[in-house]
C-alpha cells in the first residue's frame, strides 16, 4: 500500500474512532484497493466500518463533516465510505441495512446518505470477506457471514444491467472499458466461487477465450488511456453473453 494512502486510511480510521468511540468494531478496505487492482488517478478508495450499535444523527453529521473531501483530502479518484452494524454483516440478508454513507472527491460532489437497505451491499460484503483489509480491528472473514452463492450471483445480473444503460456515461463509465472489465469478474466468480480484481478477471477469461473487446478493455486499465471509447456494439454484445451465462448459474 502506497505511503499516502496508507497515511490517508490511517487518518479515516482515526476520524471514525473519535466519532465512534467505543463503539466502533472495525474499519477495512474493500474494493480495488483489497484485490491488488488500485490505480491511484482512476481508483476509488473503498472502505467499510463497523459498529456495534446504530448511528446517532449528530454522529453521522460529524462523520460527514470530517470525512469529506474538503477536511480530508483523499490522494486518490475519490472516498466511498458505508458504516454497517455488526449485527448486519454478521447475519446477512438480501439487502443488507447500512447506518451512513458518504461519496466524497476531489471532482465529485459529495452525497451522504443517512442509511437504508442496500442489496448492493452483499457485493462489498462477500469481497470483505475474501479479501478485505483490517486498518482496524478483526478481519472481515471473523465477522461477517457467508453470502449464498446464488444471491452474488443474482447481484452480479443486476449489476450487468445498470452497466448497459450507462455505457459512456462521462461520470461512471467515458470509455466502456469499466462495464467490460466488472462483466469479466462476474464471470470470474461463476466460474471459481471466487472474487478477483477486474483485471484479475479479464486475464483469466483472455486465457480462455480470445475476445477483442476484453483485451482492449484491459489495455486500457493497464496504460491509463483516457481518450476514445470502446464500441457501444462491442461492450452491450458482450454484456449480453455475460448476463446469458450469469442467468444460466443463477438456475
Amino acid at each position: 500500500m502506497e505511503t499516502i494512502v496508507g497515511a490517508y486510511l490511517g487518518s479515516v480510521g482515526r476520524v471514525c474512532a473519535d466519532v465512534l468511540g467505543e463503539s466502533l468494531e472495525a474499519v477495512w478496505v474493500v474494493g480495488s484497493l483489497a484485490t491488488g487492482d488500485f490505480e491511484m488517478r482512476r481508483s476509488d478508495i473503498d472502505v467499510l466500518v463497523i459498529s456495534r450499535r446504530s448511528l446517532a444523527r449528530d454522529e453521522k453529521a460529524s462523520l460527514a463533516q470530517l470525512l469529506c473531501h474538503r477536511s480530508l483530502p483523499c490522494p486518490a479518484h475519490g472516498l466511498d465510505l458505508l458504516v454497517y452494524r455488526a449485527s448486519e454483516v454478521s447475519d446477512l440478508r438480501r439487502a443488507p441495512c447500512y447506518e451512513f454513507s458518504i461519496s466524497s472527491g476531489v471532482d465529485w460532489d459529495d452525497e451522504v446518505s443517512l442509511g437504508g437497505p442496500y442489496p448492493g451491499g452483499l457485493i462489498d460484503l462477500a469481497i470483505a470477506h475474501d479479501c478485505g483489509t483490517p486498518i482496524l480491528g478483526p478481519r472481515p472473514s471473523q465477522m461477517t457471514g457467508k453470502c449464498p452463492v446464488v444471491w452474488i450471483v443474482e447481484e452480479l445480473q443486476k449489476g450487468i444491467e445498470w452497466h448497459k444503460g450507462r455505457i459512456h456515461d462521462p461520470f461512471h463509465d467515458p470509455s466502456g472499458a469499466n462495464a467490460v472489465l466488472n462483466a469479466c469478474r462476474a464471470l470470474y466468480f461463476l466460474s471459481h466461487n471466487a472474487f478477483a480484481s477486474k483485471s484479475a478477471g479479464a486475464r483469466w477469461l483472455l486465457s480462455t477465450r480470445p475476445s477483442p473487446v476484453v483485451a482492449e478493455a484491459l489495455a486500457r486499465r493497464r496504460d491509463g488511456r483516457t481518450s476514445g471509447q470502446l464500441d457501444e456494439r462491442d461492450v452491450l454484445a458482450f454484456l449480453g453473453l455475460v448476463g446469458a451465462e450469469l442467468e444460466k448459474g443463477a438456475s
